[in-house]
């Protein structure tokens, strides 16, 4: 039996175990019914949560027991062959041989008859996710040594991985060293990078300044705004005129080197206000203010540095501060030398909301770099400055188009513009059955089911996403479809968030599975059903034994100590020791919800950052004001991205859940969730 032939055996063992509504779909032009198959009142069908249709087979349990032992590191060479044997015709037996060649190249690189083989497997897989998989591990064995000729054979051939940060940089390290490229592209690859304290970042400065050795400062620069002071010091104590003793003291005690130094030279003053800057920017801001007139820094350096103080005085929520510091700063992208130029920009546009200064907010924004600027969420905060500057009919030029998105600004614009939500948008024109049924056939979404079932949920959502490469809006709509058929909840989800704007379906993107159940329990712990569903949706996709590297569990993504202290403050019967059932996680969820509503006295914002991120952070962050602020604003102020963005989806979710549920009172549901966050000790009713 081939690889079809076993694909179509199985979907159709899938299709037996599909809705009615799914086996009743007529053959042609088939629209997706408007609402989902209801839910049962009462039990919790393990169906609506996660493909678990079959049992597992005794290949599937050797395949789960190599995996085991591979991780364990347990397996005998003998065990891996014997492994592979079984295994033969398994449709994931090819990970089986992909990680046996990656175990063995990196147990000896040097071993080039497995690198033949290795490199022959690769190209033999071409177009699959597994030879992506092994040739991108392999880039990464082989970069670090300096193979370069090998990373090119691996890189090269990439589809999916060629802009992972990491090789990205190493492709670049080569290139230099080849002769290609050019030492300034470079510093622009370092001064975007996500982190500066890599091994392929410092490899990359060592490329750059072997060809160009001018660049020394700028380098050590960007490394000192990037954390990576080790590096940064090499520099300069290999390029600078620097003493050794003078570069100690320049690294270890910056305001002290410029206290003891009254004429330093311009590139070590700018790395003393870096290095001050990174401890303390209030300190360093006043350093820079100080300096003689007669100092020999350019426009360029002037920008650099205040630049760089704004943003660290706004990421320590001195908003007033930072806001002067930026003032002094016209530029946002000196002489290349401004590490992660955008984010930067972003606080300085921040920092202009914090003290309602909407015309400090428009010429923010009118900094950013075109792409940036593109952002939806920075043309809601242009339009709003424009709004609140009564220029009203500018601003709805701006948001109008934001008004047709189901996003979290898409709402707000709808809020602002005072209209309703958008809601169902069907595909044009409809999807047919067999637009459905081709996705049965396909490998990578055979190989992403398997895997699924067997709990490996990180490889099945590359193996589902490699399918949908190239695909365009009708077959997304039915990949989407045949995940809902299936169960995958959160390929469902995925996929349904790549449709554009004109195709939109709720039971796709915005599942309510078991909604009886839910509703009772959020009703029992007196929360929102839709808080409920918007946090199940963050947090796990509606996968139910899905965990986290921190130990968090279940649909709401619980920790156990979490779910203890949950069960005990509020006498819930439930058993935080079976967290991956989908009734006790969300009981015990729904009540650690009701701890922080009732905390943060209703507050929604700082109950949900206070789920990602801990109470804790929640309190600090609001003990910042000084008077209530709006709560679009003080989310947008959150310092750690991912609480900011958890934030921002979560209540996102929560505000369409409140229109699917609800659809009379969903208008401006998104502003009241957000409401006016108030200073501790002064919450508003």
């Amino acid at each position: 039996m081939n690889f079809k032939d076993i694909g179509l055996l199985f979907s159709a063992c899938l299709l037996a175990a599909s809705s009615p509504s799914a086996q009743s779909a007529p053959p042609e032009a088939a629209r997706f019914p408007q609402t989902a198959p209801a839910s049962p009142a009462s039990g919790f069908p393990s169906g609506d949560f996660l493909f678990q249709a079959y049992p597992r087979t005794a290949q599937d349990d050797a395949f789960a027991a190599f995996m085991a032992g591979r991780r364990t590191g347990t397996l005998a060479p003998e065990d891996k062959a014997s492994y592979a044997a079984q295994l033969q015709n398994y449709p994931l037996s090819d990970y089986i041989v992909a990680w046996n060649f990656y175990d063995a190249v990196k147990a000896d690189p040097a071993d080039e008859i497995t690198l033949e083989q290795a490199l022959a497997f690769i190209q033999d897989h071409r177009g699959e996710y597994v030879a992506e998989r092994l040739g991108t591990d392999l880039a990464r064995i082989y970069a670090p040594k300096g193979r370069s000729e090998v990373f090119q054979k691996l890189y090269a051939p990439l589809q999916w991985n060629k802009e992972e940060p990491d090789l990205k940089v190493w492709n670049e390290v080569f290139r230099l060293k080849q002769g290609e490229g050019s030492a300034g592209e470079a510093c622009g690859l370092l001064a975007t990078a996500p982190s500066l304290r890599s091994d392929y970042s410092s490899a990359l400065a060592d490329a750059v300044l072997q060809r160009s050795p001018g660049q020394a400062w700028p380098v050590a620069f960007l490394l000192i705004q990037g954390r990576n002071l080790t590096k940064a010091r090499q520099i300069a104590s290999s390029y600078s005129q620097l003493n050794p003793g003078e570069v100690s003291s320049l690294f270890s005690n910056p305001s002290g080197f410029l206290e003891d130094t009254p004429a330093p030279d311009k590139d070590s003053f700018i790395a003393a206000i870096l290095l001050e800057g990174l401890k303390d920017p209030d300190a360093a801001a006043e350093s820079l203010a100080a300096m003689p007139s007669g100092a020999p820094l350019s426009a360029q350096d002037l920008d650099l540095l205040w630049n760089f103080l704004g943003y660290r005085q706004a990421l320590n929520g001195d908003f007033g501060s930072a806001r002067l510091s930026f003032s002094k700063a016209a530029s946002m992208q000196p002489n290349g030398a401004l590490y992660q130029p955008d984010a930067v920009a972003e606080w300085r546009v921040r920092s202009s909301l914090a003290l309602k200064d909407w015309g400090g907010v428009e010429r923010a924004v009118s900094l950013m770099s075109p792409s940036r600027k593109r952002d939806e969420g920075w043309q809601y905060w242009l339009g709003r400055a424009r709004w609140e500057t009564d220029r009203k009919a500018d601003a709805a030029d701006i948001l109008t188009p934001l008004t047709k998105k189901h996003s979290y600004y898409g709402k707000l614009a709808c809020d602002l513009l005072n209209q309703d939500y958008p809601g169902e948008r069907l595909p044009k024109p409809g999807i047919s059955e067999a637009d459905v049924r081709q996705w049965m056939q396909n490998p990578s979404i055979i190989r992403a089911i398997m895997l699924r079932r067997l709990r490996l949920y990180s490889m099945a959502s590359r193996e589902w996403n490699w399918a949908l490469r190239g695909a365009n809006q009708r077959q997304l709509a039915a990949a989407a479809e045949y995940a809902r058929r299936i169960g995958l909840a959160d390929r469902m989800i995925n996929t349904a968030g790549k449709l554009s704007d004109e195709v939109f379906l709720s039971q796709l993107s915005f599942p309510t599975p078991s909604l009886a159940m839910v509703s009772r329990i959020a009703s029992e712990a007196q929360v929102p059903t839709a808080w409920v569903y918007g946090v199940i949706r963050q947090e796990s996709r509606f996968m139910p034994a899905v965990s986290s590297g921190a130990g968090a569990r279940g649909l709401m993504q619980l920790l156990t100590a979490t779910a203890k202290w949950t069960a005990k403050q509020y006498g819930v019967s439930s058993d935080p020791a079976n967290l991956d059932d989908p009734a006790t996680n969300i009981t015990l969820g729904s009540y650690y919800l009701k701890f922080l509503n009732d905390k943060f006295s209703g507050q929604k914002i700082l109950a949900t950052a206070g789920y990602n991120a801990g109470p804790g952070r929640s309190v600090a962050w609001r003990a910042r004001l000084s008077a209530p602020m709006e709560g679009a604003v003080f989310a947008e102020l959150i310092p750690f991205r991912e609480t900011r963005d958890y934030v921002k989806k979560v209540l996102g979710n929560t505000a369409e859940y409140q229109r699917i549920l609800e659809p009379s009172q969903s208008r401006g549901t998104l502003s009241g969730l957000l409401g006016t966050i108030s200073p501790a000790g002064a919450e508003q009713p």
